[in-house]
């Protein structure tokens, strides 16, 4: 996880705490470089908004302009910047940063579950290999501090090595864009 580039400005995490903010810069990680007007169409946004939001995007760093895809000056192409992004609640020291951090985990938790509803209202869509290869699951673990930061860092190993392994293949045929997450944290019952 070195090459993680870590936040600890609020500032530059207030940039993705804004929902079509965190729409945008997920769909571009996705996708690859798109236009404005293609990301403003599949997110039913206003195209003045969405530019407004890649622009924010880019002045926290989350998201750069690609010139070179452009077909005339009025074309813009953007694009996530390369490599992981993350942040902890922890660097977070002030009331304001604080609140900012709270604000984009909070956005980020409703999308995930957002998408995993879409997902099951729209389960019968799929075909039964990818209903069957579908799966939720929860565990009750008893674990240290250490243990949980192991076990983290073992499934972060792990997701890395199959997102390389979706990037790397040849064969496109009947590959689909995978949303994959874990929440692993302490609770008292």
């Amino acid at each position: 996880m070195s090459d993680m580039r870590r936040i600890t400005d609020p500032e530059v995490l207030k940039g993705l705490a804004q929902p079509i903010r965190q729409k945008l810069y997920r769909l571009l990680a996705q996708i690859g470089p798109a236009t404005g007007a293609t990301l403003s169409r599949s997110l039913g946004t206003d195209p003045g908004q969405t530019s407004y939001h890649l622009r924010e995007l880019a002045k926290a760093g989350f998201v750069e302009d690609v010139p070179e895809l452009a077909r005339d000056r009025r074309e813009r192409w953007w694009r996530a910047v390369p490599g992981p992004t993350g942040w902890s609640s922890a660097d977070f020291t002030t009331p304001e940063g604080q609140a900012i951090s709270a604000a984009a985990k909070a956005q980020l938790v409703i999308d995930e579950f957002e998408r995993v509803r879409r997902y099951e209202q729209s389960r019968d869509t799929w075909s039964e290999p990818w209903q069957a290869a579908a799966m939720s699951s929860d565990s009750f673990l008893r674990l240290t501090p250490a243990e949980l930061s192991e076990l983290t860092a073992e499934l972060h190993e792990l997701v890395v090595r199959w997102k390389d392994r979706g990037r790397a293949a040849a064969d496109d045929t009947d590959r689909e864009h995978v949303f994959l997450f874990f929440h692993a944290f302490p609770e008292r019952p």
